[in-house]
């Protein structure tokens, strides 16, 4: 595609979205569409958009990002004037843990967080992302989780899970039908069947020589 070619469909994008901007780019193999569904970039070989209805197709395994977040996935469709995607296929959603003011990471803000799932429901204008299939979420501190379904809430720091939920730190586990995990401050609220497991302290042996503890006989108080 020539530079001249490219440059009329973006301006065609612009006047045919008013204030939604796209701009379609082409560098090397790869197509690179600016300021869609609420995402900065969309990197992939190909996508097919329609500048009058602002559908859009990713046939294949592409990369959605905007400031502390990034998506992959096999493959995808979506909206731009709804700022709406849908992403099948290996999909992976990485938070760096930057606020909305790009401060580090610390004890007030999110950690570095991955989510894994089969299907992907993304609100650009929202910030909502709707997993489902294989739930999987982990975070920085050997925090994780695995469920049926899940709603990500980017805005509000929020992970609400549903189905077989089961949370796992070190050796301290709780499973249950939904719970929510605000992904900042780390409170877990387990709702349904809530069952905690956690390590049992054993006492410690005695010292050398001391006599073994008496085993109460069965049937005797």
């Amino acid at each position: 595609m020539s530079a001249s070619l490219r440059g009329a469909l973006a301006a065609l994008a612009l006047l045919s979205l008013g204030v939604t901007r796209v701009a379609l780019a082409q560098d090397e193999d790869n197509s690179v569409a600016s300021n869609v569904a609420g995402f900065s970039h969309i990197r992939a070989d190909k996508v097919q958009f329609n500048i009058n209805t602002g559908d859009f197709t990713i046939p294949d395994r592409f990369t959605a990002s905007r400031q502390g977040s990034d998506i992959t996935a096999d493959h995808a469709t979506g909206n731009s004037k709804q700022k709406v995607l849908h992403a099948e296929g290996h999909v992976i959603v990485h938070q760096t843990g930057s606020s909305a003011t790009g401060a580090k990471p610390n004890a007030v803000t999110q950690r570095p967080s991955t989510l894994t799932c089969d299907r992907l429901d993304v609100d650009g204008i929202k910030k909502l992302y709707y997993a489902t299939g294989n739930m999987h979420f982990t975070q920085e501190g050997g925090r994780e989780a695995t469920a049926d379904s899940a709603v990500l809430d980017d805005t509000e720091h929020h992970l609400h899970m549903e189905g077989h939920v089961h949370v796992r730190q070190g050796d301290q586990t709780i499973d249950g039908d939904t719970l929510d995990y605000n992904t900042q401050s780390g409170q877990l609220d387990a709702n349904g069947d809530v069952t905690i497991t956690a390590p049992v302290e054993t006492a410690s042996p005695g010292p050398p020589g001391s006599p073994a503890p008496q085993r109460r006989k069965r049937g005797l108080l």
